[in-house]
């Protein structure tokens, strides 16, 4: 994505005595030598996740720094993030920089193509397991439950009621999910984001991800303006209609794109 960044470069210099910094510090596989880095994808899908988060904050340009980068509301923060997902999965994107090892080959077209068929076929399960995260976090923080139970059992009773999978007595997965503690009845975002990010990528980044154009339309109009504008007229800016639902006098996402992707 080519961002043409001349006017804020200016601003940048004039307004800030120091350079912007984000560090992404993540626990990836080791490489076995210095030369290259050998990541899966599941690695380059999280790194493209996070680099969302950077430049969301990089690219802020806001008047208040309490209103600056990540610092929106939670409906919206993961969407650059998951937007930027959808980069790591394009070819075009990833025959930049992924090589064989030894040989430097590109990545085949014909792998990544297999690689977005697996992804398919499992689309509507991940899509289970985020909701069964949802309500569990829903669940936890977000209901007064009618009587003192442990976190297992309601764990349990979500899974028989909303999953295809067995509960296995004696464990307690939700111990490890660092999200319940983060993100506190709101893990609902990722859901959100999901759908957001599907309908930008298909309206503005999709025939060209890799533009000048496409670079300053995420730049402009979503990365730079934080959380110092409502959501839903950034989003309607970004993309025009199709991305935004009004229902029970509320604001959701639109699920068309998120659908069409999936095939559902």
């Amino acid at each position: 994505m080519i961002i043409d960044d001349d006017d804020d470069d200016n601003y940048l210099r004039s307004s800030f005595p120091e350079a912007l910094v984000v560090a992404l510090v993540c626990n990836f596989s080791g490489s076995r030598g210095k030369s290259s880095a050998r990541l899966n994808h599941w690695e380059v899908e999280t790194l493209f996740h996070e680099f969302g988060h950077a430049l969301h904050s990089l690219l802020s340009r806001t008047e208040y720094q309490h209103f600056s980068g990540t610092r929106v509301v939670l409906d919206l923060a993961e969407t650059p993030s998951n937007l930027f997902e959808c980069y790591a999965w394009d070819y075009r994107v990833l025959k930049k920089f992924s090589r064989h090892y030894s040989t430097g080959e590109v990545i085949p077209e014909k792998l990544v193509e297999s690689m977005q068929g697996a992804k398919k076929m499992f689309a509507a399960t991940d899509l289970q397991r985020q909701i069964f995260y949802a309500l569990i976090d829903q669940t936890l923080f977000g209901e007064q439950l009618s009587s003192q139970r442990d976190t297992t059992s309601v764990v349990a009773d979500l899974k028989r009621q909303h999953t295809s999978w067995k509960h296995v007595e004696g464990t307690h997965w939700q111990t490890r999910f660092n999200h319940l503690l983060n993100y506190g009845a709101g893990y609902y975002s990722y859901l959100y984001a999901k759908c957001f990010a599907a309908t930008i990528w298909k309206k503005v980044c999709q025939e060209d991800p890799l533009s000048a154009t496409t670079g300053t339309a995420l730049r402009t109009k979503l990365l730079q303006h934080g959380g110092a504008k409502d959501p839903a007229d950034l989003l309607t800016d970004l993309t025009g209609d199709g991305i935004l639902q009004f229902r029970d006098g509320g604001i959701v996402p639109d699920l068309t794109s998120l659908c069409d992707e999936m095939k559902l």
